[in-house]
């Protein structure tokens, strides 16, 4: 059994080094896609996926796992969908403890999660045609099956805003 190295111990290369070897275990392609929510929409059971990403989100994602190691929580890499072949990933980051324990996740090591339903993203490149899209989903008010996905300005999902919806959707108690 390998030894676990604790999140505070492991760099980014390393665990990026990791997760490409556990996604080409699974027959993916290691050639990882970093996304933020400013890149992607839910709509109708469909991903969207503005294309081309930004070049500096590999370097974003880099930041958003340092805060991650800083806050000792956990850390997350997680691929949940495919853009022509590659997999979309993001850095899970809880709230808190509580948070990383309803995601059972520690600071023990770095955890790696490829979504079950993999599906293939579609590339919007026409910028209107995403505003649209950003418009409409922002009307929506649905929770997303992946609500954790970080902001490339905050580097933290909207915490507010899935719990709000969570109460919004909630049944009603009595």
């Amino acid at each position: 059994m390998e030894n676990l190295i604790p999140v505070k111990d492991t760099f980014f290369t390393e665990a990026i080094d990791g997760f490409k070897k556990f996604l080409s275990g699974q027959g993916l392609s290691s050639d990882l896609q970093w996304v933020f929510r400013e890149d992607v929409v839910f709509r109708q059971g469909r991903i969207f996926i503005k294309t081309s990403l930004p070049a500096d989100n590999e370097s974003r994602a880099e930041v958003c796992y340092e805060l991650g190691r800083e806050r000792d929580y956990g850390v997350v890499l997680k691929a949940f969908c495919l853009l022509e072949s590659r997999p979309c990933c993001y850095i899970v980051l809880p709230e808190d403890d509580i948070d990383a324990q309803h995601m059972l996740m520690s600071n023990v090591a770095v955890k790696y999660i490829i979504r079950t339903d993999l599906v293939d993203a579609e590339p919007i490149s026409n910028p209107l045609k995403w505003c649209v899209l950003r418009l409409l989903n922002r009307k929506s008010h649905i929770i997303s099956f992946d609500d954790h996905i970080p902001s490339r300005y905050s580097l933290l999902p909207d915490y507010h805003a899935t719990a709000e919806a969570n109460a919004r959707h909630a049944p009603d108690r009595e």
